[in-house]
């Protein structure tokens, strides 16, 4: 069904004959020399939590037919010192512009996000709704670079789905071991649980008719570890009826 609008990279699809672009979304801006100059001249902020203040505009990026809808968040470092965002620490101005922008240790009190919508939502429902969902970027980062998404080349379609439904699955299976196992509200990437649980150092030694397994382990560590091993032996999948 797909093969008419497939090319030579199975990575890349052409866009078939009638279809329409999808008309609600939110995206993250990237900060360029353009979009630092729209923020530092921005004068109009609304305050809306504690060291949070929102503003919105219109952008036109290089290659876009029309401007756009962007919304423009600061947070107050000193007021929230775990504030997401990034810092503005250079801008290249023109000689007429020095005027017009506010010293950049004025900027560098503040991280700055910025996202580009098509809802017509109040610029605060954009921000909570685009928050909703950042730890999506994290996942999908996950994948990439822990099961190697991007890294096997097939140029039959199918393969390439199979192999993406196997990488799917192996990230299923260790999120369910994440979660329902070590249970440690900290979503630790496969590297760290590879080298940190997984991949134990171990020699196994022979005392009178037994065999014993030393692990490379403090005894403290040791209780720990040992405790996943009961939390995965005590560990039962329900199965959910559907009607």
């Amino acid at each position: 069904m797909l093969s008419p609008f497939w090319e030579k990279s199975p990575r890349r699809l052409r866009k078939p004959p009638g279809s329409r672009r999808l008309r609600s979304n939110i995206v993250a801006c990237r900060f360029n020399n353009t979009v630092k100059i729209l923020l530092a001249s921005q004068a109009l902020w609304t305050e809306v939590d504690d060291g949070l203040q929102i503003a919105e505009s219109t952008y036109q990026a290089q290659g876009w037919e029309k401007p756009r809808r962007i919304i423009m968040v600061r947070q107050e470092t000193d007021k929230r010192p775990r504030a997401a965002g990034k810092k503005i620490t250079k801008i290249r101005r023109q000689p007429e512009q020095l005027e017009l922008f506010p010293d950049v240790a004025e900027l560098g009190k503040f991280r700055y996000s910025c996202f580009i919508t098509s809802l017509s939502l109040p610029a605060r429902a954009v921000y909570d709704l685009y928050r909703g969902r950042a730890d999506s970027e994290n996942r999908i980062k996950e994948i990439k670079y822990d099961f190697s998404a991007d890294k096997f080349v097939s140029q039959n379609f199918w393969a390439t789905e199979a192999c993406d439904a196997f990488i799917i699955m192996a990230y299923n299976f260790i999120s369910l071991f994440r979660h329902a196992i070590i249970n440690s509200g900290q979503n630790h990437f496969l590297k760290t649980i590879r080298y940190k649980i997984l991949s134990i150092p171990a020699y196994i030694e022979k005392k009178g008719d037994k065999r014993i397994l030393r692990l490379v382990r403090t005894m403290n560590q040791r209780q720990a570890f040992l405790g996943l091993w009961r939390t995965a032996d005590e560990f039962e999948i329900t199965q959910t009826k559907w009607v």
